[in-house]
Order: structure tokens, then C-alpha cells, then sequence
């Protein structure tokens, strides 16, 4: 992929370059492929696959071995400087960004497609991206975007929303058909259903005193066989984290590919991208009563995930939000 020799110079427009003044000399972009953990899924690989799928180009990844990956987290190679007319697309995180981007932020101009930069992190951020001189970013919500964007007004930053590999999803049967009444998959809950959860229902949680549970192929099984499950943004579960920082996360599109009623609260970056709430707003006064009602009426929900099916077939695939990044990197 080249990217073109064009200054961003439109003004006064919802562009996310505006007033920007950099000339890029033409480039060629290769996405790398991010650290694959051992056992572990790591969220960041979807979207490389599916820049993969669509054509675009690659380079190899350049992870330390393992016996060094502390200090690759920790320190950084000098700046060599010596392939600066190539870019890397690399898919990051603040809290691991010298890892992420290893080696690559010494030799090449790197873009960074960014996951997870809480508030806490906006000072780190900053400070690595002006070291790097980095010219353009991808982030993964809008808000931090937004608060990265006013302090490097001079970099081009895009939003792209969380998305998923469909593939991996199921419909499912019905919901009066299926045998779990509550699904909690990743995050605990606990803030609102109490430790001892909701008696007397079959409630299943793949997260146990910290731990998964549940294999891959057990989990996307369950979610096919569930009727509910609470989707909640980490600014309400985790605020002393994220903040006020309220984004979209592919827990929201696994539950609408699995046709699952979900109770929780719809960020509003999902509400723009759907056209309409998916959700069912939780009743923080009694958040068991509301369950309870809904598992008791569930055949009136079913109107309501086959609609939120056909909406995450359309909207989820990460094809559809790379082949917007490419469109964004070629035309800016």
C-alpha cells in the first residue's frame, strides 16, 4: 500500500485532520502482526487478518524472545532512523506500547491503532508519540481520541470502532429453546447482582476468581445457548480505569451475533453505528427483579436480537472498518 503525497489542508469540516499542515511523502505501509500469547486470545490479531483478507501488504514481526520481552517493555532502542520512508501499521495498547511497537519505533514511522488508552495513560501516550514523531494514529473510541487530539492537535487521528470476526458466532436456536438463562462472559458483575448472583436460574460465568474458564469453542457454544447477559461499559464496572471514557467493545457484538437479550447500557458509540439501542437499560434500583422478568418473558425479545443479528452482520466485521482505514491512510 502507498500512501499518497496529500497535506491534509481541508478546513472547517468534520475531517479528523483539519488544519492540519503535513506533507507525507509517499510511503509504503506494511501492518505487522501483533504478539500472539501463548494460550491467550489477544483481540488485536482480528483486525490484522482482516487487512490480510482484503490485500494489504505485510511485514514481519520483530518480538524480542521471551527471555527479554521485561526489558523490551521497559526500555527502548535508540532511534535509528534508517527506513523512514516506510510505515508500519501496528496494533497497540498504551500500557505495552514500547512492546507493541518493538522494533519498529526506532527504524520506520509507525501508525499506531490504538486499544484501551484509559486517562491514565494520556500522558504517557503523549510523550511516546511526540518522541516518535508520529504523524497519524488510530483510535479505538472516540473520546480518547477526542482528549489525545487536543494535545497533538498537529497529528491526524481517526476513530475506528471495535469490531469482530463474525465467522466465530453463531445465531443459535430461539430464545424460549435455549438452556442458559444468564451468560456473564469476561467481566464480573458482581457490582450489581451481589455475590451470590441470581438463585434459583441456570446462571453460568466463564470468569472464576479470576480466571476463564471456558475454551474458545465453549464459549461461543454457550453465548448460542444463551437467553441474557449484562454488556456494561468499563466506565460504570471500572471507573477508577476508564474514567469517564465511555466505547464501544466487541462484547456487545459477540451478544447481538448470538442473539442474546442484552441488559446493560448501550454506549453511545454503538447507538450511532446501529441507528438504535440494542440494549435493555439496567435497573440499577433492582437489576435481579428486571432479569428475572425478562428470562420469565423471553419469547417478547425476540423480535428485538434477530433484529440486533442482522444489524451486527452488517456493522461487526473488522473487513469493514479496515477497508475504511485504508481509505483513510490513502486519501490523507
Amino acid at each position: 500500500m502507498i500512501l499518497r503525497d496529500t497535506p491534509c489542508e481541508k478546513k472547517n469540516s468534520d475531517h479528523p485532520c483539519e488544519e492540519t499542515q503535513l506533507t507525507i511523502m509517499k510511503m509504503a505501509l506494511k501492518a505487522v502482526c501483533p504478539y500472539i500469547h501463548p494460550n491467550s486470545i489477544n483481540f488485536k490479531y482480528a483486525p490484522f487478518k482482516a487487512w490480510v483478507r482484503l490485500g494489504g501488504e505485510t511485514a514481519r514481526s520483530l518480538f524480542p524472545p521471551r527471555l527479554l520481552h521485561a526489558l523490551a517493555y521497559k526500555y527502548e532502542l535508540p532511534d535509528i532512523n534508517i527506513r523512514r520512508k516506510e510505515a508500519r501499521l501496528m496494533f497497540v495498547e498504551p500500557v505495552s506500547i514500547s512492546f507493541d511497537t518493538f522494533p519498529y519505533y526506532a527504524t520506520h514511522e509507525v501508525i499506531p491503532f490504538i486499544w484501551d488508552c484509559w486517562p491514565r495513560y494520556y500522558d504517557k501516550m503523549e510523550r511516546w508519540m511526540r518522541r516518535h514523531k508520529i504523524r497519524r494514529a488510530i483510535f479505538t473510541s472516540k473520546q480518547e481520541m477526542e482528549a489525545m487530539k487536543a494535545r497533538l492537535p498537529e497529528v491526524c487521528m481517526m476513530h475506528c470502532p471495535e469490531a469482530v470476526d463474525i465467522q466465530f458466532y453463531s445465531p443459535g436456536k430461539d430464545l424460549k429453546k435455549r438452556s442458559i438463562d444468564l451468560l456473564e462472559f469476561g467481566r464480573s458483575n458482581i457490582k450489581y447482582l451481589g455475590t451470590d448472583g441470581i438463585a434459583g436460574i441456570n446462571h453460568v460465568t466463564t470468569l472464576q476468581n479470576g480466571r476463564f474458564v471456558y475454551t474458545n469453542d465453549e464459549l461461543f457454544a454457550a453465548m448460542a445457548d444463551a437467553k441474557v447477559t449484562i454488556c456494561l461499559p468499563r466506565c460504570l464496572t471500572h471507573p477508577d480505569l476508564a474514567g469517564s471514557v465511555e466505547t464501544l467493545t466487541q462484547r456487545y457484538w459477540e451478544a447481538m451475533l448470538s442473539r442474546i437479550v442484552i441488559v446493560g447500557h448501550c454506549p453511545q458509540e454503538l447507538e450511532d453505528i446501529a441507528g438504535y439501542n440494542p440494549c435493555i437499560e439496567i435497573d440499577e434500583r433492582n437489576p435481579v427483579r428486571q432479569i428475572r422478568s425478562i428470562i420469565k418473558n423471553i419469547t417478547h425479545y425476540q423480535e428485538l436480537v434477530d433484529r440486533n443479528h442482522d444489524a451486527a452482520l452488517r456493522l461487526a466485521p473488522w473487513e469493514l472498518r479496515m477497508r475504511q482505514v485504508k481509505e483513510w491512510l490513502e486519501n490523507i
